[in-house]
């Protein structure tokens, strides 16, 4: 008989956990997704704020200030995904960041409480999603996240819950706006200290055991560095006007590789973007956009 995963799907938050983060923890992140600019990357800066993407690193590190372990302590506290057949691994799929509030930019002791919303049928797998919430001990609302988690090979269960998952299709016209990033060799060791040390992305040995000739950069690494370049572009490289992230991980990117982000700006508040890979014209995001608080004003940016 398949598995019911019905019974798994929360319909309330586990109990909060403690999660935090110092000035010291926005710089690292900042400097991990490759920012250079003064309001992310120095503490005295007079625009000095958090990277809006920031809070994912949360999910990873919980309160610890120091290397944890993989899974760390906090993931080992969240919600469980069923008991599906088949399953081989887990891998980062989809991410949704949502803020509700810009994080304080001096610091914070806050709360994580999380859900496992619903699994689906997916190509050769499932989608599995968890929804997190970030608050501050006062019950102010920061942050919500979508983590959707593919997992490779389950079979025989049947769909619970909900999904947040939906496809994103790019214009079908050339980019409002191009923009390449190179990722330096030492990058993954860098974005690493945010948080999510895992060994795949800095041991060569247990990459190749997991399937990869070398190394490769950590999704979140990838993530962070597509929504600078869009943040940039479109957000006048300020969190202020951010609202909202969704993409998908479609390929692992190597350390060394060239990022060759392409953007739209479909709507006033909404840009469509994809990243490919330049050296192998492969997409390793898609199914991706970012909205924002206010319209974009931008003189002749792109045509609506």
């Amino acid at each position: 008989m398949p598995v019911s995963t019905e019974e798994y799907v929360s319909k309330e938050w586990t109990p909060a956990v403690d999660v935090q983060y110092n000035t010291r923890d926005l710089l690292t992140y900042a400097i991990g997704i490759g920012c250079d600019e003064l309001n992310w990357i120095y503490e005295h800066n007079e625009n000095f704020q958090a990277f809006p993407t920031y809070p994912i690193s949360l999910t990873f590190k919980g309160n610890e200030q120091d290397v944890v372990q993989f899974p760390s302590p906090i993931m080992m506290q969240g919600p469980k995904n069923p008991p599906i057949p088949g399953v081989v691994v887990g891998l980062d799929a989809e991410k949704i960041i949502t803020k509700i509030n810009p994080l304080p930019p001096g610091g914070a002791k806050l709360k994580m409480k999380s859900k496992f919303v619903g699994v689906h049928k997916k190509g050769s797998g499932a989608l599995a999603e968890i929804e997190h919430q970030i608050e501050g001990e006062d019950g102010t609302v920061y942050y919500n996240i979508i983590s959707g988690a593919f997992m490779v090979g389950a079979k025989d269960f049947i769909d619970g819950g909900k999904t947040y998952s939906e496809s994103v299709k790019v214009p079908e016209r050339i980019p409002d706006t191009v923009e390449e990033t190179f990722i330096p060799k030492n990058q993954a060791q860098i974005f690493r200290l945010s948080g999510d040390y895992n060994p795949l992305h800095v041991d060569p040995e247990f990459a190749k055991m997991a399937g990869f000739e070398v190394p490769i950069l950590h999704g979140l690494c990838t993530l962070g560095h597509a929504s600078h370049v869009v943040i940039k572009n479109y957000c006048d490289n300020s969190s202020d006007n951010y609202k909202q992230l969704k993409l998908r991980f479609a390929s692992p990117v190597l350390p060394g590789q060239t990022l060759v982000t392409e953007m739209w700006l479909t709507e006033p508040t909404k840009v469509v973007f994809q990243v490919k890979v330049k050296e192998t014209g492969k997409v390793v995001i898609n199914n991706a956009w970012l909205i924002l608080e206010k319209p974009f004003e931008a003189k002749a940016k792109a045509k609506l």
